[in-house]
């Protein structure tokens, strides 16, 4: 295959996009249709109200198509993008009550809150361990220090959503609780052991990925762990996406990446040649959420690798799938 326009089609499957102001225009209405983009992140600056944000989604699942995926960051306490619905608790709080119970209806909560304004995709919860005071990125968004009491709290809270028909999406792995760089702003390094980095900041995100009930999607973290791949975060890096979660893990879920316009991956790779080494590597979708140029820029070099086998077919159909899966 080697028509571009069907190429891009392809390539734009691939990508998550971010949109602007407060309504769809004809442009971007004609951007998303004509590269077959599925799946847009939306911010509270694309929020006014309920009738506005009904609206607005209602828009972007006519133009994508019912496989839409429509996400947003509800995490609860000081990540929260609707703030007129009601406001959740903090994941520090529901880990410090330690009641799987309430963690199930805080989390159904905001599903049903979410789910009325046209969302399907929450990017929550957060499986980050609250191991480093100085963290500057994670602290209250944490359940806990402790891998067990966190993990059996975020999963709680992550059926309950599931109960109420919105997919959710574990972030941030394999681990952002131990850092003291936001990868907003630079590119942060765990340099643990491989043992110790199995003791804690993978034990939540193994769990979630097997078990009878696994994590629908898990987000990547812009974070080099010389221990597993010294040479790349874990959003680019084969040897963590597929060597570990994909091959050791056995994990059939979506993977998507965190935004790739942060300063920790577009600062040092460029928006798409990161984004295609982050598809090669094992994701399935990458969230080019940067200005429309950058989104663009995503789009052909997907493409490009598609044409010319850097990226294979084969491996798209099998992400292509998963994410239907997820929008199904």
């Amino acid at each position: 295959m080697n028509d571009l326009s069907e190429l891009r089609r392809i390539a734009g499957q691939l990508i998550m996009v971010r949109l602007f102001g407060t309504e769809l225009d004809e442009d971007t209405a004609a951007f998303l249709r004509d590269n077959r983009i599925r799946g847009a992140c939306l911010f509270r600056q694309n929020m006014l109200n309920a009738e506005q944000l009904t609206g607005f989604t209602g828009a972007l699942r006519e133009a994508m198509g019912e496989q839409a995926l429509i996400a947003l960051d509800q995490e609860g306490g000081a990540v929260v993008r609707s703030t007129w619905v009601p406001a959740p608790p903090s994941a520090m709080a529901l880990g410090a009550a330690n009641d799987p119970e309430l963690a199930f209806e805080v989390g159904a909560a905001v599903a049903r809150a979410v789910r009325g304004l046209g969302f399907n995709w929450n990017f929550a919860p957060v499986l980050d361990l609250n191991n480093n005071p100085h963290n500057p990125v994670i602290a209250e968004r944490s359940f806990g220090a402790d891998p067990e009491t966190a993990t059996r709290i975020a999963l709680a809270w992550m059926a309950g959503s599931e109960s109420e028909g919105v997919a959710c999406c574990v972030k941030h792995f394999p681990g952002h609780g131990d850092t003291h760089v936001d990868s907003h702003r630079a590119l942060p390094t765990v340099d643990k052991p491989l043992a110790e980095l199995e003791r804690f900041e993978f034990a939540p995100f193994r769990m979630a990925a097997g078990g009878a009930a696994p994590a629908p999607a898990m987000m990547t973290a812009h974070i080099v762990y010389p221990a597993l791949d010294p040479d790349y975060p874990a959003t680019m890096s084969h040897t963590i996406l597929t060597g570990i979660l994909r091959e050791q893990w056995n994990y059939g879920g979506v993977v998507i990446t965190d935004g790739m316009d942060m300063h920790a991956i577009a600062h040092r790779y460029g928006a798409g040649q990161a984004a295609v080494r982050a598809l090669v590597a094992g994701a399935d979708m990458v969230m080019a959420i940067g200005s429309r140029e950058t989104q663009e820029e995503t789009v052909a070099a997907i493409a490009a690798a598609l044409a010319s086998g850097e990226l294979p077919l084969a491996q798209v159909e099998q992400k292509l799938e998963r994410l239907a899966a997820l929008a199904a």
